[in-house]
């Protein structure tokens, strides 16, 4: 009886450390090899939102230059508006943030996903799914959120949900971006009667 007790006491124990999940390295194995995952880059990814935050602050103060400053000089950017998916460049994202700049005032952007009484977070990289391009690494950072603006003119609030994904290069500098918002719901809320 002794034996079955302490034999059930060590499986569980074994059981138990086995179930254990490891935090940092997941490994896999295949018929030949063993590959390592790698754990998260929590650092790379809270640079890169930082960077990120930064751009977003400089718009909201109405800082071109700033903002100029954090792009690349090649900079991609695909705009929210369908144009065939070509990307454009530097001045001509800059033009465009000037023109919200001299064309709204209260510009204000707010993170996070809002779901009724809940609000989601408005960073995220990486994924798990589907597997045969699952990644834990912060290559391009997604941004969830709203704006929020007067425009000058009218006098009207607006806002507008918006979603980009933005790649940081190793200078700190944004060096793609593609936006998704509606572009036409603005120009629909200034119009409104």
């Amino acid at each position: 009886m002794k034996k079955l007790f302490l034999s059930l006491i060590v499986i569980a124990l074994l059981s138990f450390v086995a179930c254990k999940e490891s935090t940092t390295v997941e490994t896999t194995e295949t018929e030949d090899t063993t590959e390592v995952a790698e754990a998260p880059d929590y650092a790379a990814f809270n640079q890169k939102v930082e960077i990120l935050r930064s751009f977003i602050k400089a718009h909201e103060n109405e800082d071109l230059n700033a903002q100029k400053e954090l792009l690349s000089d090649t900079l991609k950017w695909s705009p929210p508006a369908y144009n065939g998916n070509q990307l454009l460049g530097k001045d001509d994202f800059l033009a465009v943030l000037q023109g919200y700049q001299e064309n709204f005032e209260n510009i204000k952007y707010t993170e996070g996903i809002i779901l009724g009484d809940i609000k989601e977070g408005g960073w995220w990289s990486g994924s798990a799914f589907p597997e045969e391009s699952a990644s834990s690494t912060p290559d391009a950072i997604r941004m969830y959120g709203t704006w929020t603006a007067t425009h000058t003119e009218s006098g009207k609030e607006i806002g507008v949900k918006f979603y980009a994904v933005s790649w940081v290069n190793d200078a700190g500098k944004i060096a793609q971006m593609t936006e998704y918002f509606d572009v036409n719901g603005i120009a629909s809320q200034i119009a409104e009667e």
